[in-house]
């Protein structure tokens, strides 16, 4: 006898295939999934995608279920012009990140609030247009984002931290896809995607510190690595970079700046008088250049900043004067610090009166008192004198 042909459910869920039951092949979730508030996924494999390369979408049979669904293989794939289209990839995108997009969208100005009105929004539109162009970049500005809601919103901050890891994870997966080196034509997106990955970086450092100070100390050092990287990877580059279309979005002072004479300044230049002419015990030449060269970049950094923006204890909440000096200390003053010596330890001290002064930015907050107090506890009595200034200027409440 013949069987009645009927249509088959060749897309269907995984759960409707098990039970052989017709599926409807709606997403995230079918009728009958939704139905018996079962978990509905799909398994599919595309032309382009080799036997292990599947994409695996899952519901969890509630409505909340519906932004949870996730490709959990992102991958790159390149094909020339002649070939025929191959069906898209499921978007790693729910409304999670549509919230997380609404908060960057909105708070992006903060990079960028020392600037002139028209300067900022150039550098606003600037950013967006890369941000569009490039995903990495996407995903992990949408990463920061994520930080910065963990702290707006504490209860919740378990949900936008595992955000902020897998989005990173997503961005670094597929930066390292997509540039395995730098070119002319990718090196504008590297040098952005490797200024905000630092940034980001550095954050974390202090927005969630560790409470054993090897500890801190150690992944302080790995953010400063990280982002004196940003300038070293593009080695003889950098000048491209400057005259590029984000130079509205570099710092905006090069060479000499003018002194301003205050509090903040007269703290800096004691501490380079007294290193300079070695007043610490044990200072050899060389590492008395070192340590001069860090504190006159925390002078110039300082000093760089725009006058509407002086540097008093309720400075405006932006990240620029505080990631600026990291970017620009040497590699023998990084190394320095790495061996925990005391007088690397005091400049970094010192660099706490620059984060102080920024802590109305979220990713800053008390950061400066957290640095400074770390130091002082791990130097001890013998250095309370070299820390007397910064201690005056940032502990007291």
């Amino acid at each position: 006898m013949l069987r009645r042909s009927h249509k088959k459910s060749r897309q269907g869920c995984v759960e409707c295939k098990l039970s052989r039951k017709k599926c409807d092949e709606s997403r995230p979730a079918c009728v009958n999934c939704r139905t018996a508030k079962k978990q509905c996924s799909y398994t599919r494999k595309t032309s382009s995608q080799s036997p292990t390369d599947t994409e695996f979408i899952s519901y969890t049979g509630s409505d909340e279920g519906l932004s949870r669904y996730q490709d959990t293989s992102l991958n790159i794939t390149s094909r020339d012009s002649n070939s025929s289209p191959q069906p898209c990839a499921e978007p790693y995108v729910n409304l999670l990140h549509l919230e997380l997009f609404h908060n960057l969208h909105s708070n992006v100005a903060e990079f960028f609030i020392n600037e002139s009105p028209d300067a900022r929004q150039a550098a606003i539109e600037t950013m967006f247009r890369y941000i569009f162009s490039y995903s990495y970049l996407m995903y992990e500005s949408l990463a920061v984002a994520a930080l910065r809601l963990s702290l707006k919103h504490p209860s919740k901050s378990t949900l936008y931290l595992t955000e902020s890891t897998t989005l990173q994870s997503q961005a670094l997966s597929l930066f390292k896809s997509s540039t395995a080196t730098i070119t002319q034509e990718n090196l504008i997106p590297a040098f952005l995607f490797s200024a905000i990955l630092g940034l980001h970086f550095f954050c974390e450092i202090f927005t969630a510190p560790s409470p054993d100070l090897d500890t801190f100390l150690d992944r302080l050092v790995q953010s400063i690595r990280l982002l004196r990287g940003v300038r070293v990877m593009m080695g003889d580059s950098w000048e491209t970079i400057k005259k590029s279309d984000i130079s509205v979005l570099l710092q905006a002072h090069e060479g000499p700046v003018p002194n301003r004479n205050d509090a903040v300044t007269h703290a800096f230049s004691t501490l380079l008088s007294k290193i300079s002419h070695s007043q610490s015990p044990s200072l050899s030449a060389f590492e008395s250049k070192v340590y001069s060269e860090a504190i006159e970049g925390l002078l110039w950094t300082y000093n760089s900043a725009p006058p509407d923006s002086a540097l008093a204890l309720d400075g405006p909440p932006s990240s620029r004067i505080v990631t600026t000096w990291p970017i620009t200390i040497s590699a023998q003053y990084t190394e320095l610090l790495d061996e925990r010596r005391p007088e690397a330890l005091v400049v970094m001290a010192y660099f706490s009166i620059l984060l102080h002064g920024r802590r109305s930015f979220w990713a800053v907050g008390d950061a400066g008192r957290y640095l400074l107090a770390a130091v002082d506890e791990y130097l001890g009595e013998r250095w309370a004198e070299w820390l007397a200034v910064p201690k005056e200027m940032v502990l007291p409440l």
